[in-house]
Order: C-alpha cells, then sequence, then structure tokens
C-alpha cells in the first residue's frame, strides 16, 4: 500500500510539473501578446525570451518575437527571430515577409546577381519544405510505389505500369531534395550580428589588424570558435573574428 501510495505521488508530481510548465508558457505568452498590443515591446520581448529560456519553440513564438523586435528597432533581433521561425516552418509566409522588411534595414547585405528561373524554382521548393518533409514525401511515394507494383504483378494493366515510372521519377526526385537538404542543414552554422556596429579582426583578440566593419542584422556563417571568439565568413567570402557576445547563432 505505501509502494502505492509512493507512485502515485511520483506520477502526480510528474503530471503537475508538466502541466504547470505548460500553464507557466501560456501565461508568458499571453502576457507577451498583451504587452505587444499595448504598444509595450521591451515587455513583450521578456515574456517571448522567457518561453525559448525554457526550451519551449514554435514558429508563431519567433514569429511574434521578431515583431517586438521589429517595432522596438532592434533590427538583429528581428531577424533571428524571423529566420529562426523558417527555420522551424520554411513555409510560413509571414515570417518571410517580414524578415525581407527587416534585411531592408541590414547595412551590410548583399545583393547577389538573380539566378535563372528554374534555380530560383527549385530553390522555392527546397526552401518551401523541412528536411523531415522531403523524407516523409520520399517515404510515402515510396509505399505508393510498391502497392502500384504488385498491383501491376497481379493485373500487367498499362496504367499501373505508366504509374511505376512515375513514382519512380518522383523518389528519386525527392531522394535527391533530401540529400541537398541534409547537406544544407549540416552545413547551416550560421549567426546573427548583434550589436550596432563590428570591428572584424584577423586573429581571434583585440590588438590585432582590424579587418573591415559589420553591422546589426547581418547573417554570417560560423567557421569556427576559439575560447571567447568566433571566426566568420560573409556571402562576399571575407573572413576574420568577432567576440562571440556579438552574435547570436541560429
Amino acid at each position: 500500500m505505501m509502494a502505492g501510495n509512493k507512485l502515485i505521488s511520483i506520477v502526480f508530481l510528474y503530471a503537475c510539473m508538466i502541466f504547470g510548465s505548460e500553464l507557466d508558457v501560456n501565461h508568458h505568452y499571453n502576457s507577451g501578446k498583451e504587452a505587444y498590443r499595448n504598444g509595450q515591446y521591451e515587455l513583450a520581448i521578456q515574456e517571448f525570451e522567457s518561453i525559448l529560456e525554457h526550451n519551449w519553440a514554435a514558429p508563431q513564438l519567433y514569429y511574434n518575437l521578431g515583431n517586438a523586435y521589429f517595432r522596438q528597432g532592434n533590427t538583429g533581433g528581428a531577424v533571428w527571430a524571423y529566420e529562426s521561425a523558417l527555420q522551424i516552418n520554411p513555409g510560413n509566409e509571414n515570417a518571410g515577409y517580414n524578415l525581407q522588411l527587416a534585411n531592408l534595414k541590414v547595412k551590410d547585405r548583399v545583393e547577389m546577381p538573380e539566378p535563372p528561373l528554374y534555380f530560383q524554382w527549385y530553390i522555392l521548393l527546397l526552401e518551401r519544405f523541412t528536411l523531415t518533409d522531403w523524407i516523409n514525401f520520399t517515404a510515402g511515394f515510396l509505399f505508393l510505389y510498391a502497392l502500384s507494383f504488385l498491383q501491376y504483378s497481379l493485373t500487367a494493366k498499362y496504367p499501373f505500369r505508366i504509374l511505376n515510372s512515375t513514382f519512380i521519377t518522383l523518389i528519386i526526385v525527392c531522394s535527391l531534395i533530401s540529400i541537398h537538404s541534409l547537406k544544407k542543414n549540416a552545413n547551416a552554422n550560421l549567426g546573427i550580428i548583434y550589436q550596432t556596429q563590428i570591428e572584424v579582426r584577423s586573429e581571434p583578440n583585440s590588438f590585432s589588424t582590424r579587418l573591415f566593419e559589420v553591422h546589426e542584422g547581418l547573417k554570417v556563417s560560423v567557421i569556427q570558435i576559439q575560447n571567447d571568439w568566433i571566426e566568420i565568413e560573409l556571402l562576399d567570402g571575407k573572413k576574420g573574428w568577432i567576440e562571440d557576445s556579438y552574435i547570436r547563432k541560429l
């Protein structure tokens, strides 16, 4: 009987921890939205950031956080939040549109030549879905191909032969896009500059040669980390070192 009561107590405490945490998150989220509606953007940011500190993340949370940063005039925070929302849900059109608006305020943005139309379509398709989505598409078409192949084996009807060829093509295409998405995610060690203006150094110390400057909101690649310094690379190939406190990693 004692053991049974102890087990019930443990289950009850565990349930309280889970539901209590959810209630706490809901409280901060609703408080953040209310603060945003009232124009209290700093308070809204504090509420939304406190949710992230509890390891809760969702596209809508990042989107609202980005809006609060944008209204506050914090370009770096806005870009980081919108980029984070799109990492979870690449099809979030609102976050994508607001990210474009925020990037207009980034001083160091590099205007790349417009790629061919077919490549634009491919990139749009690639970024429309997550890696998990593409893997699920591949598995789904593979399953449909197995069913179609079985039907063709039993009936030898011509339409199933056409379906088999179609599904094989879709499986190959989705597999290749999945591989591309996997490599893209594996190499995507990125961050957003979080200070108004930063001097980039040639070595990981404040006494080395000043190479160039970067400004808040710029997205950079993180090459390596050494002590409290991070080597970054810009889209145009420039490299240098900044203190890790000046960047917020995605």
